[in-house]
């Protein structure tokens, strides 16, 4: 009993955003915070993948939201050419038309694309380098 308990209680701490393994952008994203958010600019070489997962983790460790809080895209990433490529993150809805986000490619580039922090943690597995 007591080792079920106690597999139970590491498989519970293992699956919470505190255990979850964030994304390092190694010098290639630039974060500037904003009014209730922060300005994300670079690329991480994962996509909106990469972003949403380091605008989570960002707004878990600096900005301190809860994982169950949603972010939202408030400034979308330009299309095509030219700007810095930067997509701005908030947690306030205020002004935005909230949309859950169900394809990651376009999430970028639509203001009001939203999902919860804990949801951009997990998209975070997969995403170290090797080695790190």
């Amino acid at each position: 009993m007591k080792t079920l308990t106690t597999a139970f209680v590491l498989a519970t701490l293992a699956t919470t955003p505190a255990f979850a393994q964030a994304y390092v952008p190694n010098d290639r994203l630039t974060f500037t915070p904003t009014e209730g958010g922060v300005h994300i600019s670079g690329s991480t070489g994962f996509g909106a993948r990469g972003h949403w997962c380091a605008a989570a983790d960002y707004a878990l460790r600096e900005m301190g939201a809860q994982d169950s809080q949603k972010l939202y895209v408030s400034e979308p990433r330009a299309r095509g050419f030219g700007g810095d490529g930067g997509v701005t993150f908030t947690l306030d809805p205020a002004g935005l038309t909230p949309s859950p986000v169900v394809i990651l490619g376009g999430s970028l580039t639509k203001a009001g694309s939203a999902m919860t922090i804990s949801h951009g943690i997990t998209l975070c597995g997969g995403l170290q380098s090797p080695g790190r």
